[in-house]
């Protein structure tokens, strides 16, 4: 079976199966602790989280691990069945919700949104409405921390072809960006997975679009949220977190804001 995806809730159906394996390589619990130190450091206070976009909850179980209180939503009801698989009975209270349209699921003392969820809303229309959606589920005064991908992972990980190889599993990254990418360009890839199955081998082939958001971009959505941004920091693939971005060394730009 072959599954041809045109858009990011419909390549993450196809791929709910597979990305925790696809991801294996990331340290969300080391993640998860440097971001909550930056939080803590801009006056975050509380334990009631909201982890918009939050896929198979691999952003989330950290935080509940430390205590806090979760709500989760995520567009793809694929992803959020192996989040529910994941945190058992009674840990967390998830929703299917596209945040372009978000509606109000509470009052939140922090609201995470991770993983390039910013990226793959492609259109600064659609980033500013997201925005809008999560300032009204957060608290006056409560903190909202997303991030956004830099020039270096477009013209990095977007621009290379990378293959996973495991028992009965082979998964193929294909970056379709170039080394000339550029700001507020759209960047494409394509990510094949090739599975074992009783049958035989089945095929299935998620479209990622993403679109690099210039902190200028970024700003402006967040204004037009009534939102206001207290820093931007700097990430590194290693989850070093500098007070400044660098766009060619830096993979992610992690924005704090309030309201």
């Amino acid at each position: 079976m072959t599954i041809s995806t045109p858009d990011a809730t419909n390549a993450y159906e196809a791929l709910a199966p597979f990305y925790d394996r696809f991801t294996d390589h990331h340290d969300y619990d080391l993640w998860t602790e440097r971001l909550l130190q930056l939080a803590r450091s801009h006056g975050s206070r509380g334990t009631r989280v909201l982890d918009a976009g939050c896929g198979t909850g691999k952003s989330f179980l950290p935080l509940l691990e430390r205590g806090f209180d979760v709500t989760a939503c995520d567009a793809s009801s694929a992803m959020l069945a192996v989040a529910a698989a994941k945190a058992g009975p009674d840990r967390v209270t998830l929703h299917c919700r596209d945040l372009r349209t978000l509606d109000r699921l509470g009052e939140f003392d922090l609201i995470t949104c991770l993983d390039d969820v910013a990226n793959y809303l492609t259109e600064p229309g659609e980033l500013a409405a997201a925005l809008a959606g999560l300032a009204a589920n957060l608290r006056p005064g409560g903190l909202l921390l997303f991030d956004a991908n830099t020039l270096a992972t477009y013209r990095g990980f977007f621009a290379e072809t990378a293959a996973v190889e495991e028992e009965g599993l082979v998964m193929i990254w294909r970056g379709l960006a170039d080394t000339g990418f550029g700001p507020g360009d759209l960047a494409q890839a394509a990510l094949d997975i090739f599975s074992e199955t009783g049958e035989g081998w089945s095929r299935t082939t998620s479209r990622h679009d993403q679109r690099h958001h210039p902190r200028a971009v970024v700003d402006r959505c967040i204004d037009d949220a009534g939102l206001r941004c207290l820093a931007v920091y700097g990430q590194d693939p290693a989850v070093n977190l500098d007070p400044e971005v660098d766009e060619l060394r830096h993979s992610k730009a992690i924005y704090l804001v309030t309201r």
